[in-house]
C-alpha cells in the first residue's frame, strides 16, 4: 500500500479544517456531520479519522485556526499607539456594518462559532479562548516607536479593548439573528459609535 507523504496528509488535514470552517460557520456545529464535511473536503471518511479522533476535536482545529479579525488586526500599518487605535475603530466598525453581516459572519470564528465553542468541550473552548487573547493583545499593540512617543503612558485600560471586542461580537451576533428586521442593524449602529468611542 502505497504512503502519503507528511506534506500531503498536511495538506489533507488542512483541507478538512477548511471545510469544517466553512460548514460550521454557515450552519452551526452540529448542523454538520462528517461525511458532508469529508465530501466538501474530497475526502473519504477513513482520511478523516486518519486526522481527527472526532468532529468535536476538529472544531478545536477550527477555532485553533487563522480569525479574520486578529488578520485584519495585525495588518495594520500604523507605528504609533494612537494610530493604531484609529486603525482598530476603522476594523472594528467594517466589522460591524450590517452591509458586511454576511461576510463577516461566514468569515469569522469568533463570531459565528462562540455558541458552538460555549457548548464544546475544554479544548474548544481553550482555543477560542486563545483567539479572543489575541484580538485583544492586537488591539492594545503600543507601535513601534511607543516609548519615544510616550504611547505608552497614554495607553488606554484593557477593558475598554475587552468591551469593544464584546459589542462587535454581541452587535454582529444580535444583528445576525434578526435577519431582515431593522432592530438587529439599529443594535450593530450603536455598537459601532461606542466602539469608536472606547477606542478613541
Amino acid at each position: 500500500m502505497a504512503r502519503y507523504s507528511r506534506e500531503h496528509k498536511a495538506q489533507s488535514r488542512q483541507r478538512l479544517i477548511e471545510a469544517a470552517a466553512s460548514l460550521f460557520r454557515k450552519r452551526g456545529y452540529d448542523g454538520v456531520g462528517v461525511d458532508e464535511l469529508c465530501g466538501a473536503a474530497g475526502l473519504t471518511r477513513g482520511a478523516f479519522y486518519g486526522h481527527f479522533d472526532s468532529k468535536a476535536e476538529l472544531l478545536s482545529a477550527v477555532l485553533g485556526g487563522a480569525h479574520d479579525f486578529v488578520r485584519r488586526l495585525r495588518a495594520r500599518t500604523a507605528t504609533t499607539y494612537k494610530g493604531l487605535r484609529r486603525q482598530a475603530v476603522d476594523i472594528a466598525q467594517d466589522y460591524l456594518a450590517p452591509g458586511n453581516r454576511r461576510a463577516v459572519i461566514s468569515g469569522c470564528s469568533i463570531a459565528a462559532l462562540a455558541i458552538d465553542a460555549a457548548r464544546g468541550d475544554d479544548r474548544a473552548q481553550k482555543e477560542y479562548a486563545q483567539a479572543v487573547s489575541a484580538v485583544l493583545e492586537e488591539m492594545d499593540r503600543l507601535g513601534d516607536n511607543s516609548a519615544a512617543a510616550g504611547n505608552r503612558d497614554a495607553a488606554r485600560d484593557p477593558d475598554a479593548a475587552r468591551a469593544a471586542l464584546a459589542l462587535c461580537v454581541g452587535g454582529l451576533l444580535i444583528d445576525n439573528a434578526c435577519g431582515k428586521n431593522r432592530i438587529g442593524q439599529q443594535v450593530a449602529r450603536a455598537a459601532q459609535k461606542e466602539v469608536a468611542r472606547l477606542l478613541a
